[in-house]
């Protein structure tokens, strides 16, 4: 049997640069691909440092059923309703000390009653590319807030994002490491969509995409392989619990270098074609 159909196998994919492409796209070539290996069987999700609200436009006509994992393993949610079966929030002290040094960064969080993306009103080029993208879908979760303080003090804060100057980034993301010690995990990441800004993300060291995984697939009930598809930086915490790992030829450097499999690129559906080829495989062995 080939091993996209054993039984078992758990197989999820990143969004941006993996599944969609460059202008963050899904092509009806990966639509179809990806609704015909869920019509296949195939238990396929999605692990994106998104949220549902942005991955349901991202994802039209596509039969995701099972839960999926976003904010990088903050939260395992509900594509379709949006509701959060598991949350990794930081401490609301740690999400303090984080607001102070990085100044006013782009804050994630849970109000209680619904999801938010809070954010002041001095953004630079960075954090004003990600605002513009979420008004173009509409997002319900913006919110503009004078005192990011008090939101970190008030919320379950899920994530924190700045956008610093890519040459800055590493000591932003070094200095904070610091601070906040085993409380946080801070990694910085140059940002593909807006050239020169580089992201410094603050999370829970409990939110990976990685240890979602793991989550997930107990939830589910699933005991075979782990099959994962990335290109990113925080897409390696899954590759490190994954038995195959998928990347496509744009992929990062680190990335490329950990995968089993690299395919053409994100803008070829590269990772689409070859999970779909495998299908076919499959079904050949099947039908001998």
């Amino acid at each position: 049997m080939n091993w996209l159909m054993s039984p078992g196998q758990l197989l999820v994919c990143d969004l941006d640069g993996t599944l969609l492409r460059s202008d963050t796209s899904l092509s009806d070539v990966a639509r179809d691909g990806l609704n015909r290996l869920v019509a296949a069987g195939v238990a396929l999700t999605i692990a994106s440092a998104r949220s549902t609200a942005a991955m349901r436009p991202m994802l039209p006509g596509v039969d995701v059923a099972l839960p999926v994992i976003e904010h990088n393993g903050a939260y395992i949610s509900d594509l379709r309703s949006g509701q959060h079966l598991v949350t990794n929030a930081l401490d609301a002290a740690t999400a303090g000390t984080v607001v102070e040094l990085l100044g006013a960064p782009i804050v994630t969080s849970w109000d209680g009653a619904r999801d938010r993306v809070h954010f002041g009103a001095d953004l630079n080029g960075g954090a004003g590319w990600f605002i513009a993208e979420k008004r173009r879908y509409h997002d319900p979760r913006l919110t503009e807030t004078a005192d990011l303080r008090a939101v970190a003090a008030a919320e379950q804060v899920v994530m924190l994002c700045s956008y610093v100057p890519d040459e800055d980034a590493p000591a932003v993301a070094a200095r904070v490491q610091e601070a906040v010690g085993e409380a946080a995990r801070v990694w910085a990441a140059l940002n593909s969509y807006s050239p020169g800004w580089s992201e410094v993300v603050v999370q829970s060291p409990l939110a990976s995409k990685g240890a979602a995984i793991l989550e997930l697939r107990q939830r589910l009930d699933l005991h075979g392989e782990i099959t994962v598809c990335g290109d990113h930086v925080n897409d390696l915490p899954m590759f490190a619990v994954a038995d195959r790992r998928i990347a496509p030829a744009n992929a990062q450097p680190a990335v490329r270098a950990a995968a089993t499999v690299v395919t053409g690129t994100n803008d070829d559906d590269g990772v689409v074609t070859y999970l779909t080829d495998q299908l076919a495989i499959s079904r050949r062995a099947a039908a001998e």
